[in-house]
């Protein structure tokens, strides 16, 4: 689909079923978060919005080539979301979450998602973030821009991967850096600043919940503690959204059980 598209993604040159090996095109190694610096670091995320506004432009244009991506549906973003319970609050924090309090997570998440009224219509990446991001050499602008890290792509909102983009626990953007590449996208595309927002505000907080999770999931059950040092970073982000209006059922919720980390 991203050939396709003519965006950059590693082409395939060999596989060995038998085996399990694939041998791709190797990108470099201008991996966007340690090539960026002062000098570079708007132009580069200017570079990775344009793709996402052609990602979007082109999945509307090529419906077809999407249809057999399973979509990006609520019963998929809460299959997610629960990580943050049965991780986080259940085994890292050792609380018992009730069968009710579950049950209220979900409709309270649903009901967010249902306010934002997501149209699933748009390929997204789902890990779309300036570790997964690569600078190659080329011409067009669009395909200097290497994806890697997509074997997850669904049908979902073209929002998805801004808000991965935009808020990314490994290198948090600051409030004025954040609000000037949003309204570069909004410039960009004419979309409704508000719809924008409040759809950063549900995925941002869906994928962070998720994130605190999984990376408390690699560490108890993995060993991988190294993803321990971006939970400051994870938790700034999950009260940031949580001041949104589209949540003030799930601030009292997560309020309710009295979490230190997460108190506004």
């Amino acid at each position: 689909i991203l050939h396709s598209f003519n965006l950059s993604a590693p082409k395939i040159i060999d596989v060995n079923k038998k085996e399990g090996f694939i041998l791709l095109e190797d990108f470099g190694d201008k991996i966007f978060s340690k090539y960026m610096n002062k000098e570079n670091k708007k132009n580069l995320y200017k570079k990775a919005i344009d793709v996402l506004i052609d990602i979007k432009i082109k999945s509307h244009q090529n419906k077809s080539s999407l249809s057999k991506l399973a979509i990006y549906d609520f019963e998929e973003l809460y299959r997610e979301s629960i990580l943050f319970i049965d991780w986080f609050i259940e085994q890292k924090l050792r609380m018992q979450i009730s069968n009710k309090k579950r049950d209220e997570f979900c409709q309270i998440l649903h009901q967010a998602f249902l306010n934002i009224k997501s149209q699933n219509d748009t390929l997204v990446l789902r890990d779309y973030h300036v570790d997964n991001l690569i600078l190659k050499d080329h011409k067009e602008p669009l395909k200097q821009v290497g994806l890697i890290d997509f074997q997850d792509a669904l049908l979902g909102s073209s929002f998805y991967d801004l808000a991965s983009l935009l808020e990314d626990v490994r290198m948090p953007l600051n409030e004025n850096e954040k609000e000037e590449l949003l309204k570069y996208y909004i410039n960009m595309t004419k979309e409704n600043y508000e719809m924008v927002l409040r759809e950063i505000n549900f995925f941002s907080l869906q994928r962070n919940l998720k994130i605190l999770g999984i990376f408390n999931r690699l560490s108890i059950r993995d060993g991988k503690v190294r993803y321990l040092e971006y939970l400051p970073a994870t938790f700034n982000f999950i009260k940031s959204n949580l001041k949104s209006s589209l949540f003030l059922d799930m601030k009292k919720w997560i309020e309710e059980l009295q979490i230190k980390e997460l108190q506004i």
